[in-house]
């Protein structure tokens, strides 16, 4: 009888430290993000995630994909056709970075491959937008305003060129920039400066080739308007 009970004993007192130890591990270990996706994600910014060519959101502890690119292997409401690569000999396109506007309501993506695209995801309608593709130009950088609204893009383009792009987030427009102006009537034009000085305060330099003078541009970007439309009077 006495070693029953040992038995007993022995077995439940096995049984409380393997519980108390399944414990232990669970709050050591993060939450499942479902399938094996939290091995493949590159990025995060804010409930934002991305990984190959899909664009992610929490959802409690899972991610659920909002958009993606062309055969990505998974699906989505969203599918940006226009951010696949056209030319199948360089790869499928890939999402390459994701940063969070200082708002935190809006964060930037970009992809990578021919026809390269940046766009922003939010919880507004459209969920995600696209704000510009190039297939002439590299990304290089993505510099989000101290605001949160407007983001610059600054672009590699041919010969080591570069140029900058000022996109309205919240618009979804292109605006225009004055030192444009001055690149359309050169033949060498490089942005070769491009700093937020505080809130929608934007300090840019453009070099107009080797034996002129940098022109410096101090710009309100919220006082500019979208390509193509007229300023009203």
């Amino acid at each position: 009888m006495r070693l029953e009970r040992l038995r007993a004993l022995t077995a439940a007192t096995l049984a409380v430290a393997l519980w108390a130890a399944a414990c232990e591990r669970a709050e050591r270990e993060p939450p499942a993000q479902g399938g094996e996706t939290a091995a493949r994600i590159l990025a995060r910014a804010g409930p934002y995630a991305i990984a190959g060519g899909a664009l992610y959101r929490s959802a409690g502890e899972s991610l659920v994909a909002v958009a993606v690119l062309p055969d990505a292997g998974e699906s989505a409401a969203d599918t940006l056709e226009e951010c696949a690569a056209e030319i199948p000999q360089l790869g499928k396109a890939r999402f390459q970075s994701l940063s969070l506007a200082a708002d935190t309501a809006l964060a930037a993506w970009a992809t990578s491959g021919p026809s390269a695209c940046v766009g922003v995801v939010g919880t507004g309608e459209p969920a995600v937008r696209v704000l510009g593709h190039w297939s002439a130009a590299v990304l290089d950088t993505i510099l989000w305003a101290p605001a949160g609204r407007y983001l610059a893009v600054w672009l590699s383009g041919a010969a080591g060129r570069r140029s900058l792009e000022v996109f309205d987030a919240l618009a979804g427009a292109r605006l225009e920039m004055p030192w444009e102006v001055d690149c359309g009537y050169a033949e060498s034009c490089d942005v070769v400066r491009a700093t937020w000085l505080g809130g929608t305060l934007l300090d840019v330099e453009i070099g107009l080739g080797p034996a002129e003078l940098p022109v410096p541009f101090e710009v309100n970007v919220a006082d500019a308007v979208p390509v193509g439309s007229e300023e009203e009077n």
